[in-house]
C-alpha cells in the first residue's frame, strides 16, 4: 500500500490535517472517502495508519490509529547528479531513481544539453519533478522521498558536493576504471555522488573539470546505452554494491 507523505506540523495529537496538494491527489485522483483507512509518513520517519473522519473541498482530517518508528537512515545515501533530458525521458529518470532509494536528484546543465527551459519556468518544472519523485517513493512505501534540486552547472556541482565520501562521474568510454570496482561495500558511510551526463556526452571542459575536483571515471562496459539507460543500471549497480539490490 502507498504510504503518502506529510510533515509532522500537520499532526495534533492524534489528528491529522491533510491539505493540498496532498488532499487533490487523495480526493480527486484517488477518489479517497470518509472511512477509508490510509498510511502516512513524515520527515521523523514515522509512520501513521489513520481513518479519515472529514472530507471537505480543500482539506481532510483524519484520526491516526497506529503508529509506526521507521529504521535509522542508512549510513548510505546516493545523490544522482543527472544531465537534463527531454520531457518525459527526464521525468522517468525522477521516477525510476526515487524508486531506486536515491536520497537527492540533482539536474544538470551540461554544454550538450538540449532540453533547455526559460529561467522563469525552473521553479514550476523543479516542482512537477519534486511530485513525480514523491509520488514514486510513496508507491515504493519509502521511508523518505528523495529532494530535487535546482539545475546546476558540473562546476556548480563539484562545489555542492565537496564533502561526499565518494564522487564519480560516468563515461562511455576511457573511463579509469568499471563502476562495479568502487570500494563500496554494505558498510560505507557517506553519500555517494553519480554524475550521468546528456546523449552527446561530457565535454572535454567538462571532463576536465571532474578530473580537477577529484571524480572517479567510471564506466558500465564497453557498450553504449541512452543516458537514462545508464542512470537506472549503474543505480542498481551501486544499491547492489551497498547491500541494498540483489
Amino acid at each position: 500500500m502507498p504510504v503518502f507523505f506529510i510533515h509532522s506540523r500537520q499532526i495534533d495529537g492524534d489528528t491529522v490535517s491533510i491539505d493540498p496538494p496532498l488532499h487533490a491527489h487523495l480526493a480527486h485522483s484517488l477518489r479517497v472517502r470518509t472511512g477509508e483507512h490510509l498510511w502516512l509518513g513524515d520527515e521523523r520517519r514515522m509512520r501513521y495508519r489513520v481513518r479519515i473522519d472529514r472530507l471537505d473541498a480543500r482539506a481532510m482530517r483524519a484520526s491516526i490509529l497506529e503508529t509506526v518508528h521507521g529504521p535509522p537512515p542508512p549510513a548510505a545515501s546516493i545523490i544522482l547528479a543527472q544531465a537534463m533530458l527531454k520531457g518525459e525521458r527526464m521525468n522517468w529518470v525522477m521516477q525510476k531513481a526515487a524508486e531506486l532509494g536515491v536520497d537527492a536528484v540533482i539536474p544538470l546543465l551540461t554544454a550538450r544539453v538540449i532540453a533547455r527551459a526559460p529561467a522563469h519556468r525552473t521553479p514550476a518544472i523543479r516542482d512537477r519533478w519534486q511530485r513525480i519523485a514523491t509520488h514514486a517513493a510513496e508507491q515504493s512505501e519509502r521511508w523518505a522521498a528523495p529532494r530535487v534540486t535546482d539545475p546546476m552547472t558540473p562546476p556548480a556541482l563539484c562545489e555542492h558536493v565537496r564533502d561526499a565520501a565518494l564522487r564519480c562521474v560516468l563515461i562511455a568510454r576511457d573511463a579509469t576504471h568499471r563502476l562495479r570496482s568502487l570500494p563500496l561495500d554494505p558498510a560505507f558511510h557517506g553519500a555517494v555522488v553519480l554524475a550521468v551526463g546528456p546523449e552527446g556526452g561530457w565535454t572535454d571542459e567538462e571532463r576536465a573539470t571532474f578530473a580537477e575536483r577529484r571524480f572517479d571515471a567510471v564506466s558500465l562496459g564497453e557498450g553504449i546505452l541512452r543516458s537514462e539507460t545508464a542512470t537506472l543500471a549503474a543505480l542498481a549497480v551501486l544499491q547492489h554494491r551497498l547491500g541494498n539490490l540483489g
